[in-house]
């Protein structure tokens, strides 16, 4: 197909295709003379994906680089792909995993022991839980996060970690098909996990908000 059909076949502009071209996120079409260029499938898988996460989440076109060059790379297996993808799903917006703790305690004692207690804590919920115990950049956040909600003095007891855990695991999966290209494993995974990682914090703010009504009702 010519530069045209490809951006009518994803509803996009010629303009914009040819500006992720020059960002380095599309490959350039196969020349066939001075003035034409052909594309194929690939550079349809490509574009979808980039124009899904620039739509779905907002994405930057720097994560998009990031994702683009794992997916690229034959020495980054499938795995790297899904958990790169799940990333961008995760942070949204955002680049949760780079920003400071305003107020936080920032003495390396309280911090060398906020860390290895939330390490804890997540091996042992790995292990309730049955699932791999290996490295992970899902396992770093998990431990980065409760680490954070205690050095703000909220205390989750093993429990109350456990019960998480259990309902969480229940949608982890979300029915996602990770199959086909990486460009749509990845496109799914990114989608996928941002929005019902959306709903889950909307259905929390409900269930919170419910029990407040309930409790104040005289």
């Amino acid at each position: 197909m010519k530069l045209g059909e490809l951006a009518r076949s994803l509803d996009t502009t010629t303009a914009s295709v040819k500006f992720y071209i020059r960002e380095g996120l599309l490959p350039p079409g196969r020349k066939v003379n001075q003035t034409t260029a052909i594309y194929d499938e690939s550079h349809h898988r490509r574009l979808a994906l980039i124009l899904g996460l620039r739509g779905a989440i907002g994405t930057s076109l720097a994560r998009i680089a990031d994702l683009v060059a794992i997916i690229d790379d034959p020495e980054a297996g499938q795995l790297d792909v899904l958990e790169a993808a799940q990333t961008i799903g995760v942070e949204g917006r955002g680049e949760e995993g780079s920003r400071s703790v305003p107020g936080a305690r920032t003495g390396s004692g309280d911090a060398d022991a906020g860390a290895a207690d939330a390490s804890a804590a997540v091996a042992r919920i790995i292990d309730e839980q049955d699932w791999p115990d290996v490295p992970s950049r899902a396992r770093a956040a998990v431990e980065r996060r409760l680490a954070r909600v205690r050095t703000h003095g909220v205390d989750l007891d093993p429990q109350t970690l456990s019960r998480i855990a259990a309902a969480v695991a229940s949608i982890g999966v979300m029915g996602l098909d990770v199959s086909g290209t990486r460009d749509e494993a990845a496109l799914g995974v990114a989608v996928g996990t941002y929005e019902v990682s959306q709903l889950v914090v909307d259905m929390l703010s409900l269930a919170q908000t419910s029990h407040s009504v309930s409790a104040l009702e005289p």
